[in-house]
């Protein structure tokens, strides 16, 4: 893959989303929806067991979340995946990090990890959705806010993080190749651990395998990805034409699906999905 900072500039992108796959589609909306206050925005089909589901929340203006069927994925687009630990997460940032889990825990969510302390700035816990892929409470220390498990926890910002095993390459995909700016990052010299992005209005992470393990006693990343990145772009031909002379692998050519849609789909260094989409005229 080619590094350049100046090419990003010929993709044009809008309206990010973050698409996770699944078995149990109603039980994984019913979550998102029930325990952690999101809306459900669209559906398709509307008038039989649904193969995606998008939601939104009030709070998180920017987080475009959609839910899939594995089925979905492999007839209308020959791509199979969905087994193995899951390399994406969905961070919600909150206040009050352990009655957040402790709500959710209490739902009925599995617990990956509890409240904890970190790296001298943040307190986080994660538990699991209905497919296993973890969901992240997170916030700044000093704790200001004294738990409450009985309300439903508010979320106040989000992170989209993806696990990898070489950071370099990915940011060099997505930072260079994508053209999504540098926020933040940890450490601030040396290697990182932990860097931020703004992809439009969507706030995309890439962290290191090593930093799970050693942070949060979590290992993750084997096995193919349950989630991919969704780009909404002018011309879905175009960009995937680009982005192959740049180097990035294909894993589905352009193809017409669900009616209006164009899509096609390209890997990132570690193998994530990045869907590319746009609608299309029909006569």
């Amino acid at each position: 893959m080619s590094d350049s900072r100046s090419s990003a500039s010929q993709l044009a992108f809008s309206s990010p989303q973050v698409n996770l796959y699944t078995n149990r589609i109603e039980a994984s909306s019913a979550f998102y929806r029930h325990v952690l206050g999101f809306e459900e925005t669209f559906r398709t089909p509307r008038d039989a067991p649904p193969a995606h589901v998008e939601l939104r929340s009030a709070s998180l203006p920017g987080l475009r979340l959609g839910v899939a069927t594995l089925e979905a994925l492999r007839r209308d687009h020959g791509i199979s995946t969905g087994s193995g630990p899951p390399r994406l997460e969905v961070v919600l940032m909150t206040e009050d990090v352990d009655g957040a889990y402790a709500w959710a825990t209490a739902k009925g969510a599995p617990s990956v990890g509890p409240p904890h302390d970190f790296g001298g700035y943040l307190r986080s816990a994660r538990v699991a959705d209905p497919d296993g892929n973890p969901v992240v409470f997170s916030g700044r220390l000093p704790v200001a806010k004294a738990a409450d498990p009985t309300v439903r926890p508010v979320f106040r910002n989000h992170l989209v993080n993806l696990y990898s095993a070489n950071i370099a390459r990915s940011l060099c995909f997505y930072r260079d190749l994508l053209g999504s700016p540098e926020t933040f990052r940890v450490p601030r010299e040396g290697p990182p651990d932990h860097v931020e992005l703004e992809l439009g209005p969507l706030n995309l992470a890439v962290s290191t395998l090593e930093a799970l393990r050693r942070d949060h006693g979590l290992s993750g990343g084997g096995g193919p990805p349950r989630g991919e990145l969704v780009l909404w772009v002018p011309d879905v031909d175009f960009a995937y034409s680009w982005l192959g002379r740049q180097g990035v692998q294909s894993l589905s050519r352009p193809h017409d699906f669900a009616g209006t849609l164009r899509g096609a789909w390209v890997a990132d260094p570690d193998g994530n999905p990045v869907q590319l989409v746009a609608r299309r005229s029909v006569p």
